[in-house]
């Protein structure tokens, strides 16, 4: 695959995320990522049924209860950070210890990991997006989508160790800069009225912002 819709946070809101699955289809994207937060089986369903890799997020851990047995297995085997040549994608943090490879292994080990650490929101230049341009100059990997703050933002490290902060508008990414992107919100943006996610060229490298027309 080469064109990625990635999109985050869809909180029960099933005609939104059709709204949005369509938009992306329309696109004609290659394939579809899921960064967590997704809500009732109907949503999971859908996420299903295009056959989108996901990962979890903080409403999975409270929530999988809810789902219908074949979504609570499915779930359950979700990561918490997916890693594909040249990016990463997660809810938030990229910095996960190596035994909590599913949500499944996360519920078990819940109450002595810090929910803040692995859950941070990455909406001002703290300790907490340091961390994850670190990870990801440590390994190499020049960008991260993640979801949780429900906005488009772009944060971008340079070479000099300098960090700026943007709104969410379509760029190429440059050589030798870091990313870390929030793909906004299909259910609950609350940068916009307009549901919202990202399409990602991982050839031309290329970050596409995208707003649907209505909620």
């Amino acid at each position: 695959m080469t064109r990625y819709a990635i999109f985050s946070d869809i909180h029960n809101h099933s005609q939104a995320l059709a709204a949005m699955l369509g938009d992306a289809g329309a696109r004609q994207v290659d394939g579809y990522v899921c960064l967590g937060d997704i809500g009732i089986d109907s949503c999971v369903d859908q996420v299903r049924g295009v056959g989108a890799e996901a990962v979890f997020g903080n409403w999975e851990l409270s929530g999988w209860r809810g789902l219908a047995p074949a979504n609570q297995r499915w779930a359950g085997q979700l990561p918490p950070l997916r890693r594909y040549a040249g990016f990463w994608v997660s809810h938030a943090a990229p910095t996960w210890p190596s035994e909590i490879d599913t949500l499944t292994a996360y519920l078990r080990e819940r109450h002595r990991l810090g929910f803040q650490t692995l859950f941070p929101y990455y909406l001002q230049a703290d300790d907490t997006l340091w961390r994850a341009f670190a990870a990801l100059l440590e390994a190499k990997v020049p960008l991260l989508f993640h979801g949780h703050t429900h906005r488009q933002i772009v944060w971008t490290l340079t070479p000099d160790n300098d960090i700026t902060r943007s709104p969410g508008r379509d760029f190429t990414l440059t050589a030798g800069h870091s990313y870390v992107i929030g793909v906004g919100s299909v259910g609950q943006p609350r940068d916009s009225a307009s549901p919202s996610y990202v399409i990602f060229d991982s050839i031309t490298l290329r970050v596409q912002f995208v707003r649907l027309q209505s909620g």
